[in-house]
């Protein structure tokens, strides 16, 4: 409803009422689902005014459900290989690029994502790389920035 309806930030959205109609729900339904939206930071109500949509780029949804879901000592160590196939790709996505300096692959890995300029990719890199948790000695980066070199060193000849 709210794709088809274009509402973005800051919007109103349509009152508990014109919702249930919409919807064909009882309205304790609408309200218990609204109440769970704002919890999860994605709408605010104002009183006296209504119901507005948050930006939700930066909501919580993902970090709540991820305490609950990557926990135990399978999921960490799957955690770890999620982070670096995405490091990886972003190596790649950054050699495929003509402008790409070997200079650049020095960065962090968090400055390399950032360079990719693909929001998905960093939302996703920072949320996962939260959870695995973040080592500047880790001996798998330092192979997968040799190897983006070796790659863009190859590709230029």
């Amino acid at each position: 409803m709210i794709k088809r309806d274009r509402l973005g930030p800051g919007d109103k959205i349509p009152s508990e009422r014109e919702l249930s109609d919409r919807l064909s729900i009882g309205r304790s339904s609408v309200r218990e689902a609204l109440r769970a939206l704002e919890l999860l930071g994605l709408i605010e109500t104002r009183r006296g005014e209504g119901t507005f949509l948050r930006d939700f780029k930066d909501h919580q949804l993902v970090p709540l459900i991820g305490t609950f879901l990557f926990d135990g000592d399978q999921t960490k160590e799957d955690i770890h290989d999620v982070k670096a196939i995405l490091e990886l790709g972003c190596l790649a996505v950054l050699v495929r690029n003509e402008t790409a300096d070997a200079k650049e692959l020095t960065n962090s890995v968090g400055q390399l994502i950032e360079k990719t300029d693909n929001r998905l990719l960093q939302s996703i890199w920072m949320i996962i790389s939260n959870y695995a948790g973040n080592d500047p000695d880790d001996e798998r980066l330092q192979k997968l920035l040799a190897s983006a070199r070796e790659i863009q060193y190859s590709k230029r000849q």
